[in-house]
């Protein structure tokens, strides 16, 4: 369904649909718009018309690339169910591979990896967000970060990647305009794709370190806590932290309230309606309110989200 017009390409919108795995939404919204023809131009050909593009320069590392890629298009444009889609990612991989379907995506990721390896690359796969789509980059570099968290200090270690042939699905849906900037898997590292970061920023020091942290520190002491709790918090430490940017705008601008809605756009929900009743404003205010009544507002939801998670988890 098309948004409404409006007189000016919203580009807030426009990401947010993009985050959320609306590309249909995201394309018709665009369309809507003759500034930005050159632009859907590049949607259309990707996505409608199914061109896709995989140089590396090895025949096999080239042909995963391209069952990614066309994964990406089945999921999100032609909005095939997970489960379809999911299976024909499985008989893509084999293929690419020259293996039995039979190994599964995680045994197929992990021989994936093994072939990108070999030519000097590092391969993570599994889901962002609900969605498979790996995360291949050639160098690394590792520095140390002291975090202060609202539960106080933590020791990190960030790894700086670059050299990026794939960024999983909202990088590609984006065409490298949004995507994960960086993540933590389990290994204590927080993994911070370089070039989305300029390293002295906010959106650096809040929006990747901060968030992380907390992500990793959750993890650790609450066993079986879920990703849109995860979210739910690792966004009220951005919101905490965060002075020079009104991030409950953008977080209000990205929500989902729908049942399949991935932890982001449902942790942006959660954080939205709390906001409205504690500031008591409607959403549609966020973008005038002060910083710190923002930050106020979301050290009282992060103190009831520990809380209660505490009770539900130990």
């Amino acid at each position: 369904m098309k948004r409404t017009m409006t007189p000016d390409f919203n580009p807030t919108l426009f990401r947010g649909d993009l985050m959320n795995g609306k590309l249909r939404a995201a394309m018709d919204y665009l369309s809507q718009f003759p500034a930005q023809s050159e632009r859907y131009a590049r949607y259309a050909a990707r996505f409608q018309e199914g061109r896709c593009e995989a140089p590396t320069g090895d025949p096999k590392c080239s042909a995963i690339l391209l069952a990614y890629q066309a994964y990406y298009r089945d999921a999100f444009y032609l909005e095939q169910s997970p489960e379809d889609a999911a299976q024909r990612l499985t008989a893509r991989l084999a293929e690419a591979l020259d293996v039995d379907p039979k190994a599964g995506i995680s045994g197929l990721e992990d021989l994936a990896a093994e072939a990108f390896q070999s030519k000097g690359f590092h391969f993570l796969g599994g889901r962002t967000s609900g969605y498979y789509g790996p995360y291949i980059w050639r160098y690394e570099e590792r520095k140390h970060y002291t975090v202060q968290l609202p539960h106080g200090m933590q020791d990190y270690t960030v790894k700086l990647l670059d050299g990026f042939l794939m960024r999983s699905w909202l990088d590609y849906l984006s065409f490298g305009e949004t995507g994960t900037g960086g993540w933590s898997n389990g290994d204590g590292l927080i993994h911070c794709v370089r070039s989305a970061y300029d390293l002295e920023s906010e959106a650096f020091q809040v929006s990747l370190l901060k968030h992380e942290a907390q992500h990793a520190y959750d993890l650790e002491r609450y066993k079986g806590i879920t990703n849109p709790e995860l979210e739910y918090r690792a966004k009220l430490v951005e919101l905490i932290y965060s002075r020079e940017r009104n991030l409950l705008a953008r977080f209000a601008a990205e929500l989902d309230p729908s049942p399949t809605a991935s932890g982001h756009g449902a942790a942006a929900c959660r954080i939205t309606e709390g906001a409205e009743r504690l500031l008591n404003v409607p959403r549609t205010k966020f973008p005038s309110l002060p910083i710190e009544a923002i930050q106020t507002a979301a050290r009282t939801l992060f103190a009831d989200s520990t809380q209660e998670a505490l009770e539900k988890y130990g």
